[in-house]
């Protein structure tokens, strides 16, 4: 009896033991992970391959900041980032990141960077310095946008609203207060189908996960002879009684 005892004592001291390393090992883990760095983080992550780039990357796995930000070439400024746990636990990379600036506006959101690669909870704009058939594009402001793409670059989520705005007035054509609409998966790529607010002019903007986007800015019954030249000129096609500028590029 006092051997069977004995064993059971043994057999229990060592169970506590095996939980003692193991809850050791757990916890030298936590550390090691809490203070990675957030530059070998996104190396890990495919930050690079998911079109994110910066300037420098300071600071912690939680807690770090991309100096001259970048995501598929749009300049996103200054961040402070954070990888969120929970996206960890599901093997799907998020960046969280967040901007108060003066010059360029608040942002804020999610960078997905593997799994579902895409943006999520985006709210805020980016600063575009770009122009489609010489009208200067300005800001894109965006709300609770969603954008996710499987590994084929097909696009399986798309939520929220776009908000186009415009440099400068453009004679002939209703861009004042911009263009706007909602953003959705249409045959495989994430669209945005903005209007202006009289409707005359609508811009459809479609986007795959490697980049690929597609532009139709539509402007319809300019009863303006020389308006309609200009726009003729900068190479909108007439269909019917709309002109239309079809353009393709990749970020």
């Amino acid at each position: 009896m006092t051997q069977v005892r004995m064993t059971q004592a043994n057999m229990s001291q060592a169970a506590m033991t095996r939980r003692i390393w193991i809850a050791a090992a757990l916890l030298a883990l936590v550390l090691i992970i809490a203070t990675l760095p957030m530059r070998l983080a996104l190396q890990i992550t495919g930050a690079q391959d998911a079109g994110l780039s910066a300037r420098s990357v300071t600071g912690s796995i939680w807690s770090g900041t991309l100096v001259d930000a970048r995501w598929r070439g749009a300049a996103l400024g200054t961040l402070d980032a954070g990888l969120a746990p929970a996206g960890l636990l599901t093997g799907s990379a998020r960046l969280d990141i967040a901007r108060e600036s003066e010059l360029l506006g608040a942002l804020r959101g999610g960078l997905i960077l593997n799994g579902w690669r895409g943006v999520a909870d985006m709210n805020g704009q980016v600063s575009l310095g770009a122009s489609l058939a010489g009208v200067p594009l300005d800001t894109l402001r965006l709300e609770a946008v969603e954008a996710r793409f499987d590994s084929a670059g097909r696009c399986m989520a798309a939520s929220g609203r776009v908000q186009l705005s415009i440099a400068l007035p453009v004679p002939g054509l209703d861009l004042a207060g911009g263009l706007g609409g909602p953003l959705a998966c249409r045959d495989g790529r994430a669209e945005a189908a903005l209007a202006s607010q009289s409707g005359m002019e609508r811009l459809t903007l479609s986007i795959d996960g490697a980049g690929r986007y597609r532009a139709r800015l539509a402007v319809q019954g300019s009863g303006d002879a020389s308006v309609a030249a200009l726009l003729r000129a900068a190479g909108f096609l007439p269909a019917g009684n709309t002109l239309v500028l079809l353009h393709e590029g990749r970020l």
